[in-house]
């Protein structure tokens, strides 16, 4: 394997081939060693690739920088993988532009039955923490992973509640593993490592800078099954996480916000252009994703978190036993039907549930 890595490394530093371009190259030849054994043909190799793509690989190859680069990893106990390699993340390889290959520090069990992303501004608003808590709360259950930028604010808030809850989380870098950026999650890199990790696919040396972001974010994005977006302005990196997100067919929640609040208006761009549901609470997005829902304490605890008591039970009954008839709903609970009618219609102005003919009930 040492061959392998080492050429595929060298592959993936060759100047005037794209990711999706290199990708095709590795997966038609099999193995990167194969690739390099046709370099070694000369003229007689790459018959099957256009000349300008075969003059780029039977050039000389970075094979110096390759070793560096292996050697740096192999001391630091980094795991290099490609998209061949069986670990790479299997929601990512399913992306066009994914990278040709991840280098990881910390474990690449990343291929969970379920994964999330959640991303948001660098500079968030009080409820952020709360939100987020109860996201990871609400999901806790599933052992659930969590993938995020490792930057201010959100991303560092989601990366810090999931170690909290003790699920797995990631941290997808725009710069090599020979540092950490931002230096104030230097603590937070070192403990994630032993719970989740670290990704990039930057090598050693790479700094990071504006270009390397947008790059990142695909990573972020393509990795898993859903993006949360918490808070995020009109431009940004969260937009493109999530625009990239709806791009591969994968879902994307937003949190809605004040309509004049700059924070939010990302968020409400997505919703308004239905590139993003609207997120409610970890029940909603669990139904969305059709993702099992915890037992009946668990969801009654997570209600705690959002309603006043009386709302409360209204609610789990029609998440419970939905769609359900206002008359079964008022036996069940045992109010009048005055009591019941605001209890329902307090609900529906909220978006927890919407009414259908006949005055059936249904959760959002």
């Amino acid at each position: 394997m040492g061959d392998e890595i080492l050429y595929t490394i060298a592959l993936s530093i060759i100047v005037g081939l794209n990711d999706i371009q290199k990708k095709s190259i590795l997966e038609f030849y099999g193995s990167a060693i194969a690739v390099y054994n046709e370099h070694q043909k000369q003229d007689a190799g790459f018959t099957a690739l256009n000349l300008v793509h075969k003059n780029i690989l039977l050039a000389a190859w970075p094979l110096k920088e390759a070793e560096a680069e292996l050697n740096f990893i192999n001391k630091h106990q980094i795991k290099c993988l490609s998209v061949l390699d069986p670990n790479y993340p299997i929601r990512l390889v399913q992306c066009k532009d994914a990278p040709l290959l991840l280098y990881v520090k910390g474990t690449d069990a990343f291929n969970l039955p379920q994964l999330i992303s959640i991303v948001g501004t660098r500079i968030p608003t009080v409820q952020v923490n709360k939100v987020i808590q109860e996201l990871m709360e609400g999901l806790a259950h599933l052992q659930i992973g969590v993938v995020s930028g490792m930057a201010l604010g959100v991303d560092g808030i989601a990366h810090q509640n999931a170690l909290k809850m003790k699920l797995p989380t990631w941290g997808v870098l725009a710069h090599g593993l020979d540092q950490i950026y931002p230096i104030q999650h230097r603590r937070l890199a070192i403990e994630m490592i032993d719970h989740g990790g670290l990704i990039t696919e930057c090598r050693k040396g790479t700094i990071p800078l504006p270009y390397f972001f947008p790059k990142r974010n695909r990573i972020v994005a393509g990795m898993s099954d859903a993006t949360i977006v918490v808070e995020t302005a009109i431009k940004g990196g969260s937009m493109i996480t999530a625009n990239l997100a709806f791009g591969y067919d994968r879902e994307v929640f937003a949190v809605p916000g004040k309509i004049h609040d700059a924070k939010s208006k990302g968020c409400l761009h997505l919703i308004k252009y239905h590139k993003a549901h609207v997120y409610h609470d970890p029940i909603h997005l669990l139904e969305n994703m059709n993702w099992p829902i915890s037992n009946l304490p668990a969801v009654e605890k997570q209600l705690k978190l959002i309603l006043d008591p009386e709302l409360q039970r209204v609610l789990l009954l029609v998440t419970m036993q939905g769609p359900i008839h206002r008359d079964e709903l008022a036996n069940h609970l045992k109010i009048n039907a005055s009591l019941l009618s605001g209890h329902l219609l307090s609900l529906e102005m909220q978006g927890h549930i919407q009414l259908l003919a006949g005055n059936v009930y249904t959760r959002l």
